[in-house]
């Protein structure tokens, strides 16, 4: 098998990823609405039942994978086996996945092979277009551009004037990764997340409310601001974005 790199070889193209981790209805539903404000295409990496999205995937307006979390203590089971059976429970017709921090062992990627999934976006780099290529499972991997967690971490520039031009006007395949709380709370930095998450249990992170979410919400320059401005970028200059599903499909054809 060949990949294809036409699609992005004489133009950039951009694809939206969101990893829900346990995202509550409310903060699924603020993404969504920007998501939908823009009419862009986008690509959910689901880590549990949310009828919000299963509803938007069932009537075709967005496109989703599954997103396992193999680390210890996993709310989705005990062994790599049950893991994948419980996210496949949620959406058994998926090809695609990304794991939960990127977790990656031969193991679980020839397992996610057998199992029928196809494709993954399970290697996150800083800033680098790197090709989607074929793993050594029989997995076509596409790799990330920019992670909102990373760039936090990072401390890089969120005043997306400062860094539109050496970031996103080249031809090739931008992967974006985008966490619906960091969304949510326009998080500013890596550590202001952190604390929030490690002040609340497991349901209460699941089931905060649009009320919840504006009062911890940073009001200041934060992530959620950069977002919608490389948004607005994007609608104006008129950059091509696509799902994975479709890019997938794009690069096998």
């Amino acid at each position: 098998m060949a990949i294809s790199n036409n699609l992005w070889k004489n133009e950039p193209i951009i694809c939206l990823t969101f990893d829900t981790d346990w995202a509550s209805e409310d903060a699924l539903k603020r993404s969504y609405r920007i998501i939908e404000e823009y009419g862009f295409d986008s690509t959910f990496f689901i880590t549990h039942k949310s009828n919000y999205l299963l509803e938007l995937y069932s009537k075709g307006k967005i496109d989703a994978g599954i997103h396992p979390n193999f680390l210890k203590n996993s709310s989705h089971g005990k062994s790599v086996n049950e893991i994948i059976d419980n996210c496949l429970k949620i959406l058994p017709e998926t090809k695609s996945f990304r794991c939960h921090n990127y977790y990656d062992t031969n193991e679980i990627t020839e397992l996610m092979f057998s199992r029928g999934l196809l494709y993954d976006s399970n290697l996150c780099t800083l800033l680098q277009m790197v090709e989607p290529f074929i793993h050594r499972s029989g997995l076509i991997r596409f790799p990330i551009f920019l992670e909102d967690g990373a760039y936090l971490l990072h401390n890089k520039n969120l005043v997306f004037k400062n860094v539109q031009k050496y970031l996103f006007n080249d031809n090739g395949l931008m992967i974006i990764n985008i966490h619906p709380m960091h969304l949510a709370l326009n998080t500013p930095t890596f550590n202001y997340m952190r604390r929030i998450k490690d002040n609340l249990k497991r349901d209460n992170w699941n089931k905060l409310t649009d009320a919840d979410l504006k009062y911890l919400s940073y009001d200041g320059i934060g992530i959620r601001r950069f977002i919608i401005e490389l948004f607005e970028f994007i609608k104006k200059e008129q950059i091509k974005v696509m799902n994975l599903h479709d890019i997938y499909e794009s690069v096998i054809n």
